[in-house]
C-alpha cells in the first residue's frame, strides 16, 4: 500500500449504524475516496454524494461511473452546508424517488488531499505554497491569513481551532517575520521553521506544526461553521426513523455534534443512539494512526 492510499475510517461501524435498507437513498455528505459510499451500495442502498473538492469528485465519478449510469449514485460538487437545498432540488426533479434514509458525515481530510502538493497541507512538501483550500473557489489562502490577522486573532485561531499550547508565542513570531519580509510566509517550509523555532524541543509523537496546520486548514475552509449550518439541515432532511452518523476528528467538531444531538433529544426530536462516541479499534489504529482521534456518534430522528 503506498502512502497515497486512503483508508476509510470506521467503515463497518458507520455503515452499520445507518441501518441501510435496500433501494432507499442515503447521503454521503463527504464522499472523499468513496469507501463509505461503496459499502452503502453493497448493502443495497443508493447514494447522493457531496464533496466540494473538484479533484475528489473527479475520482469519485471515475470510481462510480457504472452506478451513476444505473441511477444508483448521484455526485454533487457542493459543500454539505447546501444539503437541504440540493436534496430538495433532486426530489423536485424526480432524480431521487425515496425519502433520505440516513446521512453520513466524515469530517476528516483524505490522504490524497493531505498529500497533494498544490494544497500545502503536508509537511513533506516544504516548497509548496501555503494554500490549504480544499475548494479552489474559496478566496482566502492560509498565507493570506498569516499576513492579515493580528497577534490576537492568530493566537485565537491556533488555540481554539488547534489546541496549540504555544499559540501566542507562534503568533508573535509570525508577526515579527512578516514585518521584516511578508514573502517569507508563502511556503510550507517557512511556516514549519517559524513553528519549530517557537516551541520547545519535540516532546510529543506529533509533528511540532500539526496543531497549527490543523487550525489554519479549519479556518481557511470555514469547517466548523459549515458543520453548524449542516447539522440542522440533516435533521430536517433525514426521514422519520432515519439516522445521522458523524465521524469527528477533533474536539471542535465533536463538540458541535454532541451539543446538537443533546439539544435535539431534549426537544423530543429523536434519540442519541450512542450515549458515548464509538472509537476505532486498535487494529484500525495500527493500520492508519491518523484515525486515532476519530469519534463516531449516531442520532435517530423520531418516527412521525
Amino acid at each position: 500500500m503506498n502512502n497515497l492510499t486512503h483508508i476509510t475510517v470506521m467503515l463497518e461501524e458507520a455503515v452499520r449504524a445507518l441501518q441501510v435498507r435496500p433501494h432507499q437513498w442515503y447521503v454521503d455528505a463527504t464522499v472523499g475516496s468513496g469507501g463509505h459510499t461503496q459499502r452503502i451500495l453493497e448493502s443495497g442502498g443508493k447514494v447522493v454524494g457531496f464533496d466540494f473538492d473538484q479533484e475528489t469528485i473527479d475520482r469519485a465519478v471515475n470510481r462510480f461511473q457504472i452506478e451513476m449510469l444505473h441511477g444508483d449514485v448521484i455526485l454533487i460538487r457542493e459543500n454539505f452546508d447546501a444539503l437541504a437545498r440540493v436534496i430538495k432540488d433532486l426530489a423536485t426533479a424526480e432524480k431521487i424517488d425515496t425519502a433520505i434514509g440516513g446521512i453520513l458525515f466524515d469530517f476528516g481530510t483524505s490522504t490524497q488531499q493531505l498529500m497533494a502538493v498544490n494544497r500545502g497541507l503536508s509537511f513533506e512538501h516544504e516548497e509548496a505554497a501555503l494554500d490549504m483550500r480544499l475548494d479552489d473557489r474559496l478566496g482566502v489562502r492560509a498565507a493570506d491569513l498569516l499576513k492579515l490577522l493580528s497577534v490576537k486573532q492568530l493566537t485565537q485561531v491556533f488555540s481554539d481551532l488547534g489546541g496549540e499550547k504555544y499559540a501566542h508565542r507562534i503568533a508573535q513570531a509570525i508577526i515579527t517575520l512578516r514585518k521584516k519580509d511578508p514573502s517569507q510566509l508563502e511556503t510550507v517550509g517557512s511556516l514549519l521553521r517559524v513553528v519549530e523555532q517557537s516551541k520547545p524541543r519535540k516532546t510529543s509523537h506529533l509533528h511540532p506544526a500539526t496543531k497549527v496546520f490543523q487550525a489554519l486548514r479549519i479556518a481557511v475552509n470555514d469547517e466548523l461553521d459549515n458543520i453548524s449550518r449542516a447539522l440542522p439541515q440533516a435533521l430536517e432532511t433525514v426521514a422519520p426513523g432515519g439516522r445521522i452518523v458523524t465521524i469527528a476528528f477533533h474536539e471542535g467538531e465533536d463538540r458541535l455534534v454532541k451539543q446538537a444531538f443533546t439539544a435535539w433529544e431534549k426537544a423530543g426530536l429523536g434519540k442519541k443512539v450512542t450515549k458515548k462516541p464509538m472509537r476505532p479499534t486498535e487494529q484500525e489504529i495500527q493500520r492508519n494512526p491518523r484515525n486515532r482521534s476519530a469519534k463516531l456518534r449516531v442520532f435517530e430522528r423520531k418516527q412521525s
